[in-house]
């Protein structure tokens, strides 16, 4: 090959022998290389709001690290962190403590004021037997029960009661998800929960980013820009989240400083504001009008996906 470079993919025309001192120095090259483009590229995220966005919608790529790319290398280091920082929690071992003490304490109570009520006869004769069943339920529920088989006990309940008295139908199934559950983890079926939540975050993030480049489009559509720019700002905004997020978590396991999340989330939202206006080139206030709208749907349909999922897990659990 005559030139230094081949005209056909690009790679350069270096001798394969290589010694090991020119091999050292290439890894250093390369690192370098990357760190300069990294470092460009955190600069505009972080100090030009919506900057980073407008430069890659006009070409100029090359600076900068790609948005998908950068999105990746950041959730995957948010989620790394999290998890390890995350306390751990075995949801077979019984032994620790419930999840939900103060849900199981106020089912105990509910069960014992029922169980006096009836004893002193304080309960109407037409309603003893839905009460007697009723404080059977709340014992099962608030762990006095031991037993594994509390949900066909709850469903013998169920059937003991005439059709009027029953619970409704969709009650009776989360309440029997909820026994089987507690048959199964124990009181850590709420561990259980949370960490299968915790498994599934980053695929529910892969939902929300596109809904959120579809709020945008809809919300500039003025604009009459294609999705895919949309999309990178996207990409970008959730980027800086995940950036933030890991300075909160390392600012909480460092400090124990659990309100961290709280006040970052109103530079996270100043952030927004800015950079919405300088990426779409809108107004000051435009920006913060639109801003509180495409938030609002975005937490309400964050909130759906999220009760989603919750109802997956909680039923294949």
């Amino acid at each position: 090959m005559p030139d230094r470079f081949c005209g056909h993919c690009g790679q350069e025309n270096v001798e394969t022998e290589e010694s090991f001192g020119h091999l050292v120095t290439h890894f250093f090259q390369d690192i370098t290389h990357y760190d300069s483009k990294f470092l460009t590229t955190l600069k505009f995220l972080f100090f030009y709001p919506g900057l980073l966005t407008r430069e890659y919608i006009a070409g100029k790529r090359m600076s900068y690290v790609n948005p998908i790319r950068l999105y990746v290398f950041t959730s995957f280091v948010f989620f790394l962190i999290m998890g390890i920082s995350a306390p751990q929690h075995d949801p077979y071992d019984r032994r620790q403590q419930s999840y939900f003490p103060r849900v199981m304490d106020s089912l105990a109570t509910e069960s014992h004021l029922l169980r006096d009520s009836l004893q002193r006869g304080l309960i109407a004769p037409e309603d003893t037997l839905a009460s007697r069943n009723r404080a059977d339920i709340f014992h099962i529920m608030g762990g006095g029960n031991t037993h594994a088989n509390a949900a066909q006990r709850y469903d013998s309940v169920q059937q003991s009661l005439p059709p009027s008295q029953r619970e409704p139908w969709w009650e009776r199934k989360i309440t029997m998800r909820t026994l089987e559950m507690q048959d199964k983890y124990g009181s850590n079926a709420g561990y259980a929960l949370q960490d299968k939540l915790l498994h599934h975050y980053p695929k529910l993030m892969f939902l929300l980013l596109p809904f959120f480049a579809l709020l945008l489009q809809w919300f500039f559509r003025k604009k009459r820009w294609l999705y895919v720019k949309h999309a990178i700002f996207s990409i970008h905004m959730h980027t800086f989240i995940f950036m933030i997020g890991i300075l909160g978590i390392l600012v909480d396991v460092t400090f124990h400083f659990n309100d961290v999340y709280s006040w970052l989330a109103i530079p996270v939202y100043l952030y927004f504001v800015f950079a919405l206006r300088n990426a779409y080139g809108v107004t000051m206030g435009a920006a913060f009008w639109k801003s509180l709208g495409v938030l609002a749907a975005y937490l309400f349909g964050t909130l759906l996906v999220v009760m989603a999922f919750l109802l997956v897990i909680f039923a294949v659990l």
